[in-house]
């Protein structure tokens, strides 16, 4: 058993290992195990914030400190950023328990009166908290630890979570009085603070985590066994098993993860969630189209390693039927590459996934996992075609007749898509890759060019970008479909999921029970309170109105609505979208909602509240904040990047967007209950008549070529660079399976490698790395320095609106006279004009106005001034001040000016928060970064044919001399190179003139020598052999003369018996003669076209009397090449008499002969199981006069390789000591 096989089999025991691991944590580990590792980390974690926090305060120089913390702003921004941002923990002080500092403004209870000295728990409308409290006399400190954030509603930045430095994963929650499994956390004082338990569905503990490492490394490491195994298989020459058994593997594992989706059900990773991609059976999740893909990669790339051993049949295949079989390999790669854009079809549309590259920073993690399943995809297209120009490189085809196949094939397939009306660029783009590499593969002994290497990646950077470019098409037009649908219907869904809330609050709601009460209900106030409370948000995009009604139906509002107006709506048909709310019917371009709303005192009606809402027109929507959309309400963000327009009756209605639509429809003509799409003014607009009298227009800007320029920059960018990735692994991969590498002969190792590449691929190479290189450096320098620039464009933008407004206060009557005055309306009215939200604090940080009430209402911040932002205003008095502030994990920016009176006293503090900052910001530098990749691609292209043109000048005169070197004939004449520049190139071509001067002078040297050498060689030789036979003839004669002087009386018998001697010495002596003329004659042999296999046959006959097993295999044709009868003859008779003699006595002698054709050519091997041929006497085995007989001429072999070359052949041999011999003639067909 070898080393490698125990190491291999070590990998597979390790494998069961971790399979039998992760088997034991699914069984042993339960959910009572977990809630409890869980709660011990938030504990733990607890426990080391109050150590630290009791620390600090127990600590008296600290503690005193803090007595004037809130005068002192130095001391108080360092430990805002120790305390804050550092540690997560909030630092208040109070005196007579009045909060006159504060460390953060998320949570800073205005009084520290409800808390005692020690631990508390706190509970707000944000989360929970542990307060630790310590008091000297009036003076306290309270340091805040948050626990777990709990919000009224969630998003993208409300994540109602424990506190990621108490712990990362998401399983627990806070427990509920009838909770029976639950985890009490207490304080490091045994106190208890909270009680946790599970969440239904655990699937992110350090158990589970555990458990899929162990089966992943199961499945990893079982797969290198059997994939050991396979090689091993192949290394017997069982390919196709090996193969077979390979693929059956693989449909296995995926055969096994559609049966058993336990990366899903059980540890619900989220790329296994349909909701992100579902594409059938097979593809159920991206997760699983990843899983495929990896599969599919894996095997094509053990096949791939194959590919030039792998045999269609033992016997040879007859012209006929090589070419239908390369017209079927084609025909493989012509389905499976329409497979490839239907799989990527799907992947498209029947996902969620952004594949938008116009905006790079708006990809994903799923976009770039779908980037990188394209370019996989292609690798292993890729793959398939090498291995199909392999399998077809074995057919008994020409260049010729395959390229004349390819055009045929390619013709009729355009063919057939133009007749059928499905003509694409994808099937010539692809066919061009085809016939790239197929050239090279055919005529460039398999090679690469480097320049071919690009161009193939730059087809498929195209092709992708063509089908993603048409895929999206596709997909967006049905979702502009379902946006016309959605335009049609009168309903917000939105809006009707927070009806439902609503209508209770305002119905709970005392103060509006209140008004109702009082004798003269002030309907202005009311509505002032109303839309203050409950009408911001997103129902800002609504106008609504209210009307109030009391006992009796006596109207109480200025307006002339009855509240039977409204009862009759609803008796006409109107919809009930939620208790009290109601959707008006047969509306078209807007929506319309109203609600009766019946306003009791206990149980008694005091009156009735009547709000209409109607739809604003979709130019002034109202300004939401991302932060205060519920993630359960569904974003028009698909209306973003869309123009659309109502027409009732061919007049405009309603329009929204950035084209410019006419009064009078004009030019949208569709037709009823039907989808139209035209093309006009550089938009594709999408027509749809609900019935005749009404026409929605939705309306999307055509994607530009500059636009698709960029999609292809990028994909061949990355396409690139993942290309490069591949070689350098494979390389790298290559080199570590070399068994002459050594560690520490890397250097040479790579030197080795490189050496096999090129020189002028090298320069090509080397110079657009470099260029490359230093054109990502300076791209990183000017992204970073474009970024910077567009951030303080932005913060520029920010202050001078703040100082905009900030004038018009100070302007303003309400301020000017020395006081605070408190007019919402005026201040509304400065936030509307600037098209901007506005917070406005007094000289003490609390907040007086805001224009986002809900932020502060829902507890998402304390109605104060961030605790930087106040420090740096009010001591510091800074004229301005620029933050980066945090609500949730949504970071903005907010510009802060004092407000001053018309005596220049600081009444107030001025904040504006530029919530879409980010976004603004984002979507700037993603213009930016693809203009930028346009640019690198287009110098990258340049830069690569300027290279190859640079390379190619280079190169040149090597390429020049090089071919005059190998165009060298010793006993021929040789013309000098001629160059004019005195260079050093000038000087290399000037040394090789002279070389060929003086090798002809050499050369006629070396054969006169080589002549006389092989002359006395030849001599020696024929002496030698001739001195054999004459010395028994020169005894024979002296024994005779003896007999005869003598009168011997045998005599007669003696004479006829050395005779006959003589005569065998005599034919020996012929024989050396003929050998050394038939030698001597060898290259003036006429030749004529012969009957391989009747030679063959011939010269099996001779030797069917000493009784070899000779086993013939030979294609079931007649085999014709142009030699000579004779030396024909001769060189099988020579090679069976050698292999007859090679086999010892005692072994059965089996000699193979095997007759094959290949590419023009026929194959002969003839083999032994004999003793073989020891190493030392490989290199002398053709040489002339070498034998390792004690007699023979040592002619034999040198006269067979002579032969089979002068038939423009070749012959080489494989040998196994103690197995046997066989040599290997190829010779060209007549």
């Amino acid at each position: 058993m070898s080393a490698l096989f125990k190491i291999r089999l070590l990998l597979f025991f390790l494998a069961v290992g971790f399979a039998v691991t992760a088997v034991s944590i699914h069984f042993t580990f339960n959910k009572n195990q977990i809630l409890e590792l869980d709660a011990k980390t938030i504990e733990t974690n607890l426990h080391k914030k109050e150590v630290f926090v009791k620390r600090f305060l127990n600590n008296k120089v600290n503690f005193n400190s803090l007595r004037t913390i809130h005068n002192n702003p130095q001391v108080a921004a360092g430990l805002i950023k120790d305390f804050r941002d550092k540690r997560s923990i909030y630092l208040h002080t109070y005196y007579n328990n009045q909060l006159v500092f504060w460390g953060a403004n998320r949570i800073a209870p205005a009084t520290d009166a409800g808390l005692k000295d020690g631990s508390n728990r706190i509970k707000t409308q944000n989360g929970w908290y542990e307060a630790i409290k310590k008091s000297s006399g009036s003076f306290s400190v309270v340091c805040i630890i948050p626990i777990k954030a709990e919000y009224p509603f969630q998003n993208k930045y409300l994540k109602n979570t424990f506190a990621p430095d108490l712990i990362k994963e998401n399983n627990l929650e806070v427990a509920d009085l009838d909770d029976i499994r639950v985890y009490n956390i207490k304080n490091s004082d045994g106190q208890f603070i909270i009680s946790v338990k599970l969440k239904s569905s655990v699937t992110n503990s350090f158990y589970s985590k555990l458990e899929l490492l162990m089966f992943m490394l199961a499945a990893l490491l079982i797969t290198i066994f059997v994939n050991y195994l396979c090689v091993l298989l192949a290394s017997k020459s069982y390919i196709k098993s090996a193969i077979a058994i390979f693929f059956s593997y693989f449909l296995g594992i995926k055969l096994l993860s559609l049966q058993f989706p336990v990366l899903d059900t059980y540890f619900n990773i989220s790329i296994f969630d349909p909701r992100h991609f579902s594409g059938g059976y097979f593809l159920r999740s991206l997760g699983d189209f990843v899983l495929s893909t990896v599969l599919v990669s894996w095997f094509l790339c053990f096949v791939y390693s194959y590919r030039f051993k792998i045999q269609l049949s033992n016997k040879p295949v007859s012209k006929t039927a090589g070419g239908i079989i390369f017209v079927l390999l084609g025909l493989i790669i012509y389905l499976i590459a329409n497979q490839q854009s239907d799989v990527f079809y799907n992947l498209v549309t029947k996902s969620n996934i952004n594949f938008d590259l116009t905006n790079i920073l708006y990809l994903d993690s799923y976009s770039w996992v779908g980037i990188l399943l394209m370019f996989i995809g292609a690798f292993n297209l890729y793959l398939v075609l090498e291995i199909l120009l392999a399998i077809g490189k074995t057919l008994p085809l020409t260049n010729p007749h395959r390229l004349r196949i390819f055009i045929a094939g390619l013709m009729l397939i355009i063919i057939m898509q133009i007749v059928f009306h499905d003509y694409s660029l994808y099937i010539l783009l692809f066919s061009t890759i085809v016939f790239i590499r197929g050239w090279e593969f055919y005529t460039n002994n398999e090679r690469y060019k480097f320049l071919s290497f690009l161009f193939v990646v730059l087809l498929f950077a195209i092709i992708a970008s063509i089908k993603l470019s048409s895929f999206q098409f596709l997909k967006e037009r049905e979702q502009r479909k379902i946006i016309a649908y959605k335009l049609e219907s009168a309903d917000d869904p939105n809006a009707v999921l927070l009806f439902f809330s609503l209508e209770q609050e305002i119905r709970k709601d005392d103060a509006i029970t209140d008004y109702f009460k009082q004798p003269q209900v002030d309907n202005v106030a009311l509505r002032s309170k109303l839309q203050k409370l409950y009408f911001e948000g997103y129902l800002a995009r609504y106008d609504f109105e209210v009307f109030t009604y009391k006992n009796g139906q006596q109207e109480t509002s200025k307006d002339i609505a009855s509240i039977d107006l409204f009862k009759n709506l609803v008796l006409a048909g109107s919809i009930k979208v939620s208790e009290n709310f109601y959707r008006i019917n047969n509306t078209f371009g807007f929506q319309h909602y109203f609600a009766i709303l019946p306003i009791k005192d206990g149980d008694l009606q005091v009156g009735t509240l009547i709000i209409t809402l109607k739809s604003k027109t979709f130019k002034d929507p109202g300004s939401v904040p991302e932060i205060l959309v519920d993630s359960k309400m569904n974003a028009d963000k698909d209306l973003d990047n869309y123009s659309f327009a109502f027409y009732l009756n061919d007049r405009l209605l309603n329009q929204n967007g950035t084209y410019i639509y006419n009064l009078v429809n004009n030019d949208f003509k569709g037709k009823d209950k039907n989808f139209v799409f035209i093309e006009k003014n550089g938009y594709n607009h999408l027509i749809y008549k609900p019935n005749y009298k009404k026409v929605i227009v939705v309306s999307l800007p055509v994607t530009t070529w500059i636009m698709k320029l960029a999609s292809v920059s990028f994909l061949f960018l990355v396409m690139t660079g993942l290309s490069a990735l591949i070689i350098v692994i494979h390389q790298i991969w290559t080199i570590l399976h070399d068994d002459t590498f050594r560690l520490q002969q890397n250097k040479w190792t790579y030197l080795v490698s490189r050496n096999r590449i090129l020189y002028r691929t090298r320069i090509q190479a080397s110079l657009v790395a470099g260029i490359i290189f230093t054109l990502l450096i300076v791209g990183l320098i000017t992204y970073i320095s474009i970024s910077k620039q567009f951030r303080q464009q932005l913060e520029d933008d920010v202050v001078k609106k703040v100082n905009q407004i900030n004038n018009g206060l100070e302007k303003n009557k309400m301020f000017n006279q020395g006081s605070l005055a408190d007019n919402e309306e005026a201040l509304h009215a400065f936030a509307d004009i600037n098209a901007t939200d506005l917070n406005l604090f007094d000289v003490q940080g609390k907040l007086v106005f805001t224009t986002q009430n809900k932020i502060y209402e829902y507890g998402f911040l304390e109605p104060r001034m961030n605790a930087f932002a106040y420090i740096y205003m009010s001591r510091y008095q800074r004229s301005e001040f620029l933050n980066v502030e945090q609500v949730g994990r949504m970071e903005f920016i907010a510009a802060y000016k004092p407000v001053r009176n018309s005596r220049n006293e600081t009444i107030a503090y001025l904040g504006l928060p530029y919530f879409s900052n980010e976004s603004d910001y984002d979507q700037r530098i993603g213009q930016y970064l693809n203009t930028l990749i346009n640019v690198y691609a287009l110098v990258l292209v340049v830069i690569v044919l300027f290279a190859i043109f640079l390379a190619n000048q280079i190169t040149y005169p090597l390429t020049l001399v090089g071919k005059s070197l190998s165009e060298i004939k010793i006993d021929g004449k040789n013309e000098p190179i001629e160059w004019k520049s005195n260079d050093e190139i000038g000087s290399l071509i000037k040394e090789y003139n002279h070389m060929i001067i003086a090798l002809e002078e050499s050369a006629k040297k070396l054969a006169r020598s080589e002549r006389e050498s092989a002359w006395r060689e030849m001599a020696k030789q024929v002496a030698h052999e001739i001195k054999n036979p004459l010395t028994p003839l020169k005894l024979g004669v002296q024994l005779l003369e003896k007999s005869w002087k003598e009168n011997d009386v045998n005599f007669n018998r003696k004479f006829e018996k050395f005779s006959k001697s003589f005569i065998e010495q005599i034919e020996s002596l012929s024989l050396i003669a003929s050998e050394f003329s038939n030698f001597a004659k060898l290259p003036d042999t006429p030749f004529e076209s012969i009957n391989l296999v009747d030679m063959i046959e011939k010269s099996m006959e001779a030797f069917q009397s000493v009784g070899p097993d000779i086993q013939f295999t030979y294609p079931k044709k007649e085999i014709f090449v142009n030699g000579s009868k004779d030396h024909l003859l001769r060189i099988f008779n020579n090679l069976i008499k050698n292999a007859i003699e090679a086999i010892p006595e005692s072994r059965e002698k089996i000699i193979g002969i095997n007759l094959s054709l290949s590419s023009g050519n026929v194959i002969i091997n003839v083999s032994d199981n004999g003793k073989g041929i020891p190493e030392e006497l490989r290199e002398k085995i053709f040489n002339p006069n070498f034998t390792t007989k004690s007699s023979g001429t040592g002619l034999g072999l040198a006269f067979v390789k002579q032969a089979v070359e002068n038939m423009l052949g070749s012959i080489h041999f494989e040998t196994e000591p103690g197995r046997g011999t066989t040599f290997h003639i190829i010779l060209p067909l007549a």
